[in-house]
């Protein structure tokens, strides 16, 4: 029987959990608050009420996956700044259990359920959200999976790379597919897509993943470039360790702790969801109006070297 080769703890980190301090202080919670050049003390998640002038005051975001991890805390983020935020995923119970909290806090949000790697879902999530809300003014495509298993690839399975492609890279086809023609009627509109730091440099053992992240970065460039004239801007972010549940399932399943896995990053931690989903915001607003097609490295300097 071959021996299965050893996944480096790189490769697990982006079998799927995806991350960012880069820009972090660009989009703080108190605008007039003095710049910070911190890359070890993380800032807390918002706590209090909801602001219905905040930031995103009225604005409609749409968010996928975002029943835990990356998308969760955007959307909780997104909805304490005074946005209207329409999200799914698969796991009903967590998702109502969401927009339950954001409702207690003052924020306004409404959980539907959809899998994203089905394009009726998909239709009809992004239907629902204007039926509901009149337009979708902020779209964040986050849903994604890790591969089923580490493996080099003539040891993957057509079934488990089809499963992690309909998902991560079908799934942002599809989102920008159905979001798209609502933003050209508006003439307006901004696209997040989740992609990764595997979508920039390869890692043995999960070719699913893999391939799926630099297809996200690959559309996003594609759509950025056919939609600029048209008032729509479509960037990505490429995270790295976040720690969210699929970085907890992984360390386990390979045996690593977040300290080891943190000496591969520059900063030598572990970046927190409420940092990806304030570099989230950043691309978001308008203070970055001219980042367009881009693949913001968000990891916390993994891609630096």
């Amino acid at each position: 029987m071959t021996e299965q080769p050893q996944p480096s703890r790189r490769a697990i980190l982006t079998s799927g959990a995806t991350g960012a301090v880069a820009l972090a202080t660009g989009i703080a919670a108190d605008a007039a608050a003095p710049a910070s050049a911190n890359t070890q003390n993380p800032p807390a998640p918002s706590t209090g009420r909801a602001d219905p002038r905040g930031r995103f005051a009225d604005k409609v975001v749409l968010i996928t996956g975002a029943t835990s991890g990356i998308g969760q805390a955007t959307a909780y983020e997104m909805a304490r700044q005074g946005a209207h935020v329409f999200f799914c995923g698969r796991r009903e119970e967590l998702g109502r259990r969401h927009e339950r909290e954001i409702r207690r806090f003052g924020g306004e949000a409404t959980y539907m359920r959809a899998d994203v790697s089905k394009e009726d879902d998909v239709r009809a999530f992004v239907s629902e959200c204007v039926r509901r809300y009149g337009r979708v003014d902020i779209a964040f495509n986050n849903a994604g999976i890790e591969s089923p298993k580490a493996a080099p690839l003539h040891q993957q399975t057509l079934s488990d790379f089809e499963q992690v492609w309909r998902t991560n890279a079908a799934g942002v086809f599809l989102a920008m597919k159905y979001e798209i023609p609502h933003m050209l009627r508006q003439k307006a509109g901004v696209i997040v897509n989740t992609a990764s730091i595997s979508a920039e440099v390869g890692f043995a053992t999960i070719s699913p993943y893999n391939a799926s992240k630099h297809a996200v970065a690959s559309l996003t460039k594609v759509a950025a470039l056919e939609y600029a004239d048209k008032n729509l801007r479509i960037n990505a972010l490429a995270p790295g360790a976040v720690d969210t549940p699929m970085l907890e399932r992984a360390a386990k399943a390979f045996g690593v702790t977040y300290e080891q896995i943190a000496q591969d990053y520059p900063i030598k931690r572990i970046v927190q969801p409420q940092e990806m989903a304030r570099v989230v915001m950043w691309l978001a607003s308008d203070d970055a109006t001219a980042v367009l097609g881009t693949d913001i490295d968000a990891s916390g300097g993994y891609l630096t070297g």
